[in-house]
């Protein structure tokens, strides 16, 4: 997965949303910063996400504000 610079983020469309499954890892952009959480409803228009942290549910309308939580791979995992 490449990583986004801020600038490269901003830049990108608001709409449409990336399909995501239900509880995939995320992180949402708010105002104190961004958040992870797990999608539990996503279509092309809105994600609603629960954030644990905060014990909230959130939806989400701008695809600037929502990127998917990088998986560590198996091959740099330290046994």
């Amino acid at each position: 997965m490449k990583i986004q610079t801020e600038q490269q983020r901003l830049e990108m469309p608001a709409y449409p949303l990336p399909a995501f499954e239900s509880d995939q890892d995320v992180k949402v952009f708010m105002g104190a910063g961004w958040t992870k959480g797990a999608v539990v409803r996503s279509d092309s228009c809105s994600c609603t996400v629960r954030l644990p942290q905060l014990q909230r549910t959130v939806r989400v309308f701008d695809a600037r504000n929502i990127s998917l939580v990088p998986t560590p791979s198996l091959a740099t995992k330290k046994i």
